[in-house]
């Protein structure tokens, strides 16, 4: 939205003829580059006008006569003459724009009207923060923080670690800058930190699984940037990657200790997780297939004691239903 500042011009009506009549208005209007300036004039000596004319710190701004507008330098397209009040529009406003403005108005007759206003163009104010590092590390870093502010007439003020810190500048075109410290800790971003303790869990839970199972291990751990996971069995590294392990298909080959290590490129920090046992048995010897197996082995040895007892020359006699073993001789 353009915004305007109107600049009120009240004449004094000159009586006389070949007079001039003054009209000063003491004071300044302030407006920011870029915006439109109005210059207004309140109640007007009654046309007709042989002349109005407008000028800039002496140098002519727009000249009204005889119906036609004669522009000034670096006027054109920028001014609105009205030509029945002598009210004027200045466009696009520049630091150079700032500065004395007179307003003339000829009568028939030799009486002049006149009116001048101090006008002064001000610089947008703009703010930026830049800091020594990008990425503070937790623990290694201090952290320089420079506020730069420039423009017209401003108040800056940086919110430091210890207090605030102010500073005021009084002008049309200036910078200021204001230094603070501050030691990287956690809630400033971006910012590296950890990895804090690694966290390791079993889904499903165990320790004790059955051959076949699918397991899945979970490595976490609070870190920025992200941190990088490897596992290990046993204390030996795996070559597997990654927040997850997931183990198909589990043998009894596959039992033994479980940990993770957590670490961070950025602040060199490496974190081992509690070590997580899994037990697979023996694939198929379950408590039955074990009794099986021991009863089958048994039978079979007492077979082979028969048939050895045989080859020796041992027979066997029923007696009540049990042999009784005799030689062959007998």
């Amino acid at each position: 939205m353009m915004l305007h500042a109107t600049l009120v011009i009240t004449l004094l009506t000159g009586l006389s003829s070949g007079q001039q009549r003054s009209l000063l208005i003491d004071g300044s209007t302030k407006r920011p580059v870029g915006d439109t300036m109005q210059f207004f004039i309140v109640n007007p000596p009654s046309p007709p006008y042989t002349e109005i004319s407008w000028s800039f710190q002496g140098s002519p701004v727009i000249t009204h006569l005889e119906g036609s507008d004669t522009f000034g330098s670096n006027y054109s397209g920028r001014v609105q003459l009205d030509g029945l009040t002598g009210s004027l529009k200045l466009h696009n406003l520049t630091l150079q724009d700032s500065g004395e403005y007179i307003v003339t108005i000829k009568m028939s007759g030799g009486t002049e009207f006149s009116g001048r206003m101090n006008l002064t163009a001000l610089n947008p104010v703009s703010v930026s923060i830049v800091a020594n590092e990008t990425e503070p590390i937790e623990f290694r870093s201090t952290v320089k923080v420079t506020c730069i502010a420039s423009g017209s007439f401003f108040t800056v003020t940086l919110f430091g670690e210890t207090g605030n810190m102010s500073s005021t500048y009084e002008g049309l075109t200036g910078k200021v800058k204001i230094t603070d410290y501050k030691e990287a800790r956690r809630g400033m971003r971006p910012f590296a930190y950890g990895p804090d303790e690694a966290v390791m869990v079993a889904t499903p839970k165990g320790p004790s699984y059955r051959p076949g199972s699918y397991i899945t291990l979970s490595c976490s751990s609070e870190s920025y940037p992200a941190a990088q996971y490897q596992w290990a069995l046993n204390g030996t590294l795996l070559g597997r990657e990654g927040p997850e392990l997931r183990l198909e298909n589990v043998q009894d080959s596959e039992s033994g200790g479980y940990s993770c290590w957590a670490s961070n490129s950025k602040t060199g920090r490496k974190m081992q997780s509690n070590t997580l046992h899994i037990t697979v048995p023996v694939s198929g010897l379950s408590g039955g297939g074990i009794a099986g197996i021991v009863i089958g082995s048994l039978l079979a040895v007492a077979a082979l004691i028969v048939i050895v007892l045989v080859l020796l020359g041992f027979r066997f006699r029923p007696v009540k239903g049990c042999y009784r073993r005799t030689s062959t001789g007998d």
